[in-house]
């Protein structure tokens, strides 16, 4: 038996359906069924196990696993609220329009799932890193994909980045901004950037600066234990996580950025660069 939280994508029927259906076939295999509130309308019938949650409110769910159908856009969004390390679980179905960090089958997730529950099925667990930013004490919220830090409009930065074991410049640059990505979040916004497509059984952290002035500062692989440092020489820049502004960091200031924890998706097939390839036909 286990506790399960189900959230969906609330812009698209099938998706909405599937949530219903599924909450339908586990409710009696479980201990607990935590259904976000925003699907609440959709779910269509009560039982004593299933209780609604908000979303922000993720990370003080005690679950096994959590049921998100959509793209990448609601895997992100339920980490975004999930800051300490070690979630749940992740079974991730693809509603999405390209869906890289969904890895079930909407055909196939229902059966999958109900054997994970019992027990009785063998699935592989994919593990995806994730890396944190201080600004100072203050910890921004962990990512699994990017941190992007932007400079304001029609405007460019000063950035320096510095690998602080070795105290080494990496850049001295000015440019629109700089993203900084886990393994995963190579084949993201990165890698439309000019980033490099990072194997997915490496666990590193890749830079891309975006536009810069200078031609030699080019995207830089580093391993996941470098602790890294991005100080903001010349004016206010915005910082976004995942694609959420989590704040902004004002000239004179720095970010580090370092390895958090690792994230374990459910895998039904494995095809990484299938799904790179598709990005060219979506």
């Amino acid at each position: 038996m286990a506790a399960i939280a189900l959230t969906s994508r609330i812009d698209k029927a099938e998706a909405l359906s599937l949530a219903k259906k599924l909450a339908l076939e586990i409710i009696d295999i479980v201990d607990n069924l935590y259904v976000d509130v925003s699907i609440k309308p959709h779910i269509g019938f009560k039982h004593s196990k299933i209780e609604f949650f908000n979303i922000e409110s993720f990370g003080s769910l005690k679950v096994n696993i959590a049921v998100v159908i959509g793209g990448d856009g609601s895997i992100l969004r339920l980490l975004h609220y999930f800051r300490e390390k070690n979630p749940p679980y992740i079974f991730s179905i693809n509603m999405g329009r390209y869906g890289f960090l969904s890895e079930i089958s909407p055909e196939n997730a229902i059966n999958i799932l109900k054997e994970i529950i019992r027990g009785n099925k063998r699935v592989e667990v994919v593990y995806k890193p994730r890396i944190v930013g201080y600004i100072g004490n203050k910890k921004l919220p962990p990512v699994l994909n990017d941190y992007v830090l932007l400079a304001p409009r029609l405007k460019i930065a000063h950035l320096k980045l510095i690998k602080v074991r070795t105290g080494e410049t990496v850049y001295d640059i000015y440019a629109d901004g700089i993203i900084i990505s886990p393994t995963t979040g190579s084949t993201g916004y990165s890698l439309s950037a000019g980033g490099p497509v990072i194997d997915e059984d490496l666990l590193a952290i890749v830079t891309t600066p975006m536009n810069p002035m200078q031609l030699k500062a080019r995207p830089v692989v580093f391993s996941i234990n470098e602790e890294l440092e991005v100080k903001v020489l010349d004016r206010e820049v915005e910082i976004y996580s995942d694609g959420f502004l989590c704040c902004k960091i004002a000239e004179g200031e720095k970010v580090k950025i370092m390895f958090w924890d690792k994230v374990g998706f459910f895998r039904e097939k494995r095809q990484y660069y299938d799904k790179i390839v598709r990005r060219d036909y979506v």
